[in-house]
C-alpha cells in the first residue's frame, strides 16, 4: 500500500469513528401530572406526589445505571454526578414515603412542592448529567480524533500536493474550523453544567440554556468535521 493510501486509511478510520462517542450519554424527562393547589385534598396531593416521586425514582435509576455504564465522563465528572443523582434518589425516596404518611394536607402540599424547589430532578439533575456527558466525550475522544485527523490530512497534502486541491484544501480549512469552535464551546463546559444547583434554577430558569446550546452545538461542529474529513477522505482515496 501507498503512503497516501497508508494515510488516507488511518484518516479515514479516525473520522468514521470520531463522533459517535461524542453523543449525550444519557437524558430522561417525562410528562408530569397536573399540581396540586391550596384547595387539592389530601388524598389528591398523596396521588399526584405518588406519581411524581415514582416517576423520578425510575429516570434517576436508569440515569445512574448510564453513568455508571459509560467510558465518556471523567472520573471525577462521573463521580460528581453520581452523587447528584444518588442524593436525589434517596430523596425522592423519603418523600415518597414521608407523603404518603402524611395527615395533614398543608404538611403534604410543602413535602409535595419540595420535589421541584428541591430537588429539579429533571431540569437540572439529570439534564446537567446530560450536559457534562456531552462534553465529556467531545474532549475527550471526538475532538482529539479529529484533530489527529486533520493533521494526517495536512501531511498527506504536504507530501503529495497534487491531492491538495483548492477545493480540499478548503474543506480541510472547515474541518480545523469546526474542530477549532468545538474546543472552544466545550472549554469549562462540563464543570459549568456540573455547578447548576437546584437553588440556581430556582433563582433563573434559564441558568442550563446556554450551556445546553453551547453543548448542542459542539456537536454539530464536530459533526460537520468529521463530514469534512470523510468528503476528503472520499476524494484522495
Amino acid at each position: 500500500m501507498s503512503r497516501s493510501l497508508a494515510v488516507a486509511a488511518t484518516v479515514g478510520a479516525i473520522v468514521l469513528g470520531s463522533v459517535g462517542v461524542a453523543a449525550p450519554a444519557f437524558a430522561a424527562t417525562t410528562t408530569d401530572p397536573p399540581k396540586p393547589t391550596n384547595h387539592s385534598t389530601l388524598s389528591q396531593i398523596q396521588a399526584a406526589a405518588a406519581i411524581q416521586t415514582a416517576n423520578r425514582i425510575t429516570a434517576l435509576n436508569a440515569g445512574i445505571t448510564k453513568v455508571n455504564s459509560t467510558a465518556r465522563l471523567t472520573a471525577p465528572d462521573k463521580s460528581t454526578i453520581l452523587g447528584t443523582l444518588n442524593g436525589d434518589l434517596s430523596g425522592m425516596k423519603t418523600l415518597h414515603s414521608k407523603i404518603a404518611a402524611d395527615t395533614d394536607a398543608t404538611v403534604a402540599l410543602a413535602d409535595y412542592r419540595s420535589i421541584y424547589n428541591k430537588y429539579r430532578v429533571y431540569a437540572v439533575g439529570l439534564h446537567q448529567s446530560s450536559i457534562a456527558a456531552t462534553a465529556d466525550g467531545l474532549t475527550g475522544t471526538a475532538i482529539p480524533k479529529l484533530q489527529s485527523a486533520a493533521l494526517k490530512i495536512s501531511a498527506l497534502f504536504a507530501a503529495d500536493p497534487l491531492k491538495a486541491t483548492p477545493a480540499l484544501q478548503a474543506q480541510l480549512a472547515d474541518m480545523q474550523a469546526k474542530t477549532a469552535d468545538a474546543v472552544s464551546k466545550t472549554s469549562g463546559l462540563a464543570a459549568g453544567a456540573l455547578a447548576v444547583t437546584p437553588a440556581a434554577y430556582n433563582a433563573n430558569h434559564a441558568v442550563l440554556v446556554d450551556l445546553r446550546a453551547a453543548a448542542r452545538d459542539a456537536l454539530a461542529d464536530s459533526k460537520a468535521a468529521a463530514e469534512d474529513g470523510k468528503a476528503i477522505l472520499a476524494a484522495i482515496s
